[in-house]
């Protein structure tokens, strides 16, 4: 599947949504406005605040830093990480750990290393990174022990873990990748990239975005479906999130300038969708491809890039719907303060609500193979 050319920064974020919701439509994927009312009316003040805002995008990790430079490199080494979701069962499996957490552990292993220079954090890690040294940091087992072939029980040997290997190795090619970049442009790790980049656009959200995806292969969440481009960027956006959420009331203050929220649409991934179908706030029952019928989301809920792409796109569409009828006039007396709530509070408010009591056992769709969520 070709990349798209890419937007101009001025035009980021409104592309983000206008292509998503483009495709959405052309998908034939509903978005039901009875049941966007009906989760408003049950939103309460009280339980909103405690689950949006920096208590689900900025990461308090348990370490200290030297510096606010160095809390930014490990935060910008797992943006580039934040992948795996497709892999989310083999991951439980092998790990007991789901893909974020996974990610988190392998970074914070990079920061508690003997020599954090030989880890993904720096460029001399990232191009030294292999699937075994990857495995090691982030505790993933890479061989089951199975009886012998022709020895039975008495006898055990390892087995190569297929999936394991498959997460390790696009893991290694993103880190590869990525300090293949820094090097050439003399970078220490990739956080004194993003500083520079901070500092040069003062912050502004679209010139970053650009930034991120113009050099980074790994950030280029954008593809060409039905021959029209689709633009969702979810780590990009999810990073500069973080860093927002992160460094507004942190001590010392940093020395960059930090992006502004105000315009964000969602970080389209896996967990969205799966939870607005389930909210009945999305329905693929219209759909053109036959991959996203509700039959075929149940019983086969690992998905091509295209099918992924089109599911992800109408989350966008939804949560920008979501937004949208939250500040309409009719809003029932009482709840005026929903007409203050944003697309990026809501994605973490929902990422909150995915993982709460049965909804965490609602079977999540996914794509293998990509680096992007």
């Amino acid at each position: 599947m070709s990349s798209p050319a890419l937007p101009p920064a001025a035009e980021i974020l409104h592309s983000i949504r206008s292509t998503s919701e483009a495709l959405r439509v052309r998908s034939g994927i509903e978005i039901n406005d009875s049941a966007i009312d009906a989760f408003l009316s049950k939103l309460e003040q009280e339980e909103w605040e405690s689950h949006t805002g920096a208590e689900q995008h900025g990461i308090r990790l348990p370490l200290r830093f030297d510096s606010p430079e160095e809390e930014l490199n490990i935060l910008s080494t797992i943006g580039l990480l934040n992948f795996l979701s497709g892999y989310r069962t083999a991951l439980h499996r092998l790990t007991t750990r789901g893909a974020f957490s996974t990610i988190l552990s392998l970074v914070l292993s990079s920061h508690l290393a003997a020599d954090p220079l030989l880890t993904p954090l720096s460029t001399k890690g990232l191009l030294a990174s292999t699937p075994a040294s990857l495995a090691s940091l982030a505790q993933i087992q890479t061989h089951q022990e199975e009886d012998h072939p022709t020895m039975g029980a008495a006898v055990r040997v390892g087995v190569k873990d297929e999936e394991a290997w498959e997460m390790l190795e696009l893991l290694a090619g993103v880190c590869t990748e990525t300090g293949e970049v820094l090097q050439r442009m003399g970078k220490a790790n990739l956080g004194e990239w993003v500083k520079e980049k901070l500092v040069e656009t003062e912050g502004e959200p679209g010139k970053m975005i650009e930034e991120f995806i113009s050099t980074f292969p790994a950030f280029r969440d954008a593809y060409t479906i039905d021959g029209e481009p689709v633009y969702l960027f979810k780590k990009a956006l999810w990073l500069l999130a973080t860093i927002k959420h992160t460094f507004t009331t942190a001590s010392p203050a940093p020395s960059f300038p930090l992006p502004s929220l105000s315009n964000f649409p969602i970080f389209a991934d896996n967990v969205l969708p799966t939870l607005l179908i389930h909210l009945s706030i999305l329905s693929t029952t219209s759909s053109t491809d036959p991959s996203l019928q509700p039959t075929s989301l149940t019983s086969t809920p690992l998905l091509s890039t295209d099918s992924a792409t089109r599911l992800r796109a109408a989350a966008v569409s939804a949560c920008a719907r979501i937004t949208q009828r939250a500040k309409e006039p009719s809003v029932e007396e009482g709840k005026e303060w929903l007409r203050g709530v944003t697309e990026e509070q809501l994605d973490g408010y929902l990422w909150s609500l995915a993982k709460k009591g049965e909804l965490r056992e609602v079977v999540r769709v996914g794509e293998r193979g990509t680096v992007m969520y």
